[in-house]
């Protein structure tokens, strides 16, 4: 019975225990007093660490709101704004297939800024391989000029020499580089066509032997109309000494464009007016009197020039103005300048002359179309006219036309503006030829290539021995021969057939 008793009393003492230990779960082991329901709650100053309700966080942003990073779509990136130059690519015309050969691969190297070498490979529909050079220029970053023996222009004489020759004469003249030379025109005792270098007239127009008819031999002009290549500034064309109407293949057509000349007109401002030497004064033109008397005057000017350094760099002497008939006699290094009153366009800067002023002169042709151009080269025949296949190619029948293996040099425009100079090799011309080299091209040939590559014009240089093209690019210290000179077969840089003219591409950085 005891023993019942003091287990009852454990097990109550047990229960008590319990009951304290929950009792202090539940008020948290102490008394918290709750504030009075009438009193403001109080004001808590937040801390350095804590953060005031009206705070937002750096991640919460107002709608208007942007991260730095974010892009507004309207703006664009400074690099996205400047225009991203493609990467050079020649673009064939993918709508045109070449009857004479079929696909073309190339492989294009850059020389200098604007100016790229592109070797087109193709094989022709007879089997035979050929590769066409072609020298891509953009006049915009680089240039093209004649090249003469000695680079001379003004004091220009008939003496012949390999391009490369020509170019080597240009830089050290200039302190430029040229990247590309080649023949132009021809190889004989003087050039065929009209010849400008360096804004000086070397030929004023095409041989003329009096014999117009393309299919004589003896008359050594094209079918088409003979043409002609160009530089002025930025700009380059290839078009006839003068625009024409009627049929190029006809002699009187024909007539019409081999006794058209070039002249040299004065320069004032932007305007140009012809003057002629020894000619009777005319409401067209003025007349430079540089030998003999010069016909009565009423009204006009009488400019006196010194002509001893040539009618390209004329020094004004004195200047008379002409109220009455009179006469002016030249004489050794001097002559006049005249005008009439009907030129007023001219009147007020003859007016203006005062002794020691140099003349201004520039190329003139007969219609304007070559007005202005500091270089011009005579070409031979047209193998691209106004964006087509000249009709005229497949009538050609002078420097082997029509042969089907010529070495071809040549040159076309691009509607870009660029410049394609075109090159091509062939040793079986010369039978110099061993397993492996190239062949060349006829015109058609020629012709379907530079029209298939872009050109909206193009027309044939001088070809056979005479075509031999060097590159030398802008980190080089020398030239390498692309194309070989069929007459020797070498790589020498000389090694080649003189010639009496060259197109040189060069910088524009001329010392």
């Amino acid at each position: 019975m005891k023993k019942l008793q003091k287990h009852l009393k454990m097990l109550l003492c047990l229960m008590v225990s319990a009951v304290m230990l929950f009792t202090c779960a539940l008020v948290g082991c102490g008394e918290q007093s709750a504030p009075p329901v009438d009193e403001d709650p109080p004001t808590v100053t937040p801390g350095p660490g804590d953060k005031d309700p009206d705070d937002k966080e750096p991640d919460d942003k107002e709608p208007d709101d942007k991260e730095p990073d974010d892009k507004d779509p309207d703006e664009k990136d400074p690099e996205e704004q400047q225009p991203q130059e493609k990467p050079f690519a020649v673009e064939y015309r993918a709508d045109y297939a070449p009857e004479a050969f079929g696909e073309v691969t190339n492989e294009i190297t850059e020389l200098g800024s604007g100016v790229h070498l592109v070797a087109n490979k193709l094989k022709k529909t007879n089997g035979q391989d050929v590769v066409v050079y072609a020298i891509e220029v953009d006049l915009n970053k680089a240039n093209i000029v004649a090249g003469t023996k000695n680079n001379a222009a003004e004091t220009f004489a008939y003496e012949k020499a390999a391009p490369y020759a020509m170019a080597q004469a240009w830089e050290k003249q200039t302190g430029g580089h040229v990247y590309s030379s080649l023949n132009a025109d021809f190889f004989g005792s003087y050039c065929v066509n009209a010849f400008v270098k360096d804004g000086f007239i070397i030929k004023d127009g095409h041989n003329d032997n009096g014999n117009y008819d393309y299919r004589e031999g003896a008359s050594d002009v094209p079918a088409s109309a003979p043409m002609l290549f160009g530089v002025k500034g930025t700009t380059a064309q290839i078009a006839p000494i003068q625009a024409y109407e009627g049929d190029p293949t006809s002699a009187e057509v024909k007539k019409e464009l081999v006794k058209a000349k070039l002249s040299y007109a004065i320069a004032y401002g932007d305007k140009l007016i012809d003057f002629r030497q020894n000619a009777t004064l005319s409401a067209s033109y003025i007349s430079l009197r540089t030998e003999g008397q010069s016909g009565a005057q009423r009204k006009g000017y009488a400019v006196k020039v010194d002509t001893s350094a040539g009618i390209t760099n004329l020094t004004v002497l004195e200047v008379t103005e002409v109220t009455s008939s009179t006469r002016f006699t030249a004489g050794a290094g001097y002559g006049y300048l005249q005008s009439t009153d009907m030129l007023s366009e001219i009147h007020d800067y003859l007016a203006s002359l005062k002794p020691g002023d140099k003349i201004s002169l520039a190329v003139s042709s007969p219609d304007g179309t070559w007005d202005g151009y500091e270089t011009i080269l005579g070409c031979r025949q047209a193998l691209v006219v106004n964006d087509a296949i000249a009709e005229t190619v497949k009538l050609e029948n002078s420097n082997s036309a029509q042969s089907p293996d010529v070495p071809r040099s040549a040159v076309g425009i691009k509607p870009d503006g660029n410049v394609v100079i075109f090159a091509v090799e062939s040793m079986y011309y010369g039978k110099k030829n061993k397993e492996g080299d190239t062949h060349g091209m006829n015109l058609p040939e020629l012709a379907q290539f530079a029209y298939y590559y872009g050109c909206t014009q193009a027309a044939n240089f001088d070809g056979g021995g005479s075509t031999q093209l060097v590159v030398r690019g802008e980190n080089e210290e020398t030239g390498r021969v692309i194309v070989r000179s069929s007459d020797t077969a070498s790589t020498g840089l000389t090694s080649t057939r003189v010639v009496m003219n060259g197109i040189l591409v060069t910088s524009r950085k001329e010392g």
